[in-house]
């Protein structure tokens, strides 16, 4: 009788612990790459970082390090599965985004994909916008016979247009018409609307005779410490005597509001002349600089 009660126990005892099994299991720690530990505290993050910053066998680490701001200070579980929850809907909200780009395997990579094609879609549009301004740009006679004459249709924010050499930037051009800086040239006719412009530049190795018929016009000298100054891309160089000093002249005519980049039609319509000042004055500038700036690319 004493035997029968202690397999009686027994298998009480069993059965108490399969029922409690579950449970056991639910309250196992999660292994050690998923526990929130070693997270960016301190560091100015007051939100998740982006994916691109984090390796991809410490995403699901990292946002656990996040998540409790958004769900609330859950067990990890939890906040895997909410996050979980959320990989295939339509998120908007650009923190919840960065957040679920850790948790969800591929999600920052798609959306990589979908960014791209749509900023390639853009900037494809764009170019075909302001090729049709460019082909509705008018053609001028030059004031003389140019080395080089460039034309293209630019697309400015604030009422002007900057030139700057390899290496070199952050002119404060104050507003003057024209305006010069350390390998940088900046022209504001005033206004900040946004707006194609129809540019023309015309490279010189000779001072060429002033152009007639622009509303507005202003001459500065400018010293190139590379020898390549360009306001149409690659392929616009205007200093086609290498390293040293010239002078820039620019026109302006047709200054009124610039029409929305949709119409494809430019309005404004600038000149630029560059071309080399006298071999004094080159003498001269050398001495000022002593000898200093990027090596030059020597005559065109």
């Amino acid at each position: 009788m004493r035997r029968l009660r202690w397999w009686v126990a027994a298998g009480m005892i069993v059965l108490l612990l399969a029922q409690a099994m579950p449970w056991l299991r639910a309250a196992e720690p999660l292994p050690e790459s998923e526990q929130r530990h070693d997270c960016p505290i301190g560091l100015g993050l007051s939100g998740p970082p982006g994916a691109v910053a984090v390796a991809p066998e410490d995403r699901q680490r990292m946002y656990l390090c996040f998540a409790y701001q958004q769900f609330g200070d859950l067990p990890d579980e939890e906040l895997l599965a909410r996050g979980g929850a959320l990989c295939d809907s339509d998120v908007r909200d650009e923190e919840l985004t960065r957040l679920l780009e850790l948790r969800c395997p591929g999600l920052y990579e798609r959306n990589q994909r979908i960014y791209l094609a749509e900023r390639k879609a853009e900037e494809a549009e764009a170019k075909r916008r302001l090729a049709a301004a460019k082909a509705g740009c008018p053609r001028r006679k030059p004031v003389a016979e140019p080395v080089r004459q460039m034309r293209a249709a630019l697309w400015v924010d604030t009422g002007g247009i900057q030139a700057w050499e390899e290496g070199y930037g952050g002119l404060d051009y104050s507003g003057r018409f024209l305006a010069k800086g350390r390998g940088t040239v900046h022209l504001s006719w005033g206004g900040d609307e946004k707006g194609p412009v129809c540019v023309t530049g015309e490279a010189y190795r000779q001072r060429p005779p002033h152009a007639r018929g622009w509303q507005r016009s202003g001459e500065m000298s400018y010293h190139s410490p590379t020898g390549v100054l360009r306001f149409f891309g690659d392929d616009g160089d205007v200093t086609v005597a290498g390293a040293g000093s010239y002078r820039i002249r620019a026109y302006v005519r047709g200054v009124e509001r610039a029409p929305d980049l949709a119409r494809a039609k430019a309005v404004r319509e600038v000149l630029i002349v560059v071309f080399p000042a006298s071999a004094t004055a080159n003498r001269r500038a050398a001495a000022r600089i002593g000898g200093g700036g990027a090596a030059g690319r020597g005559s065109a």
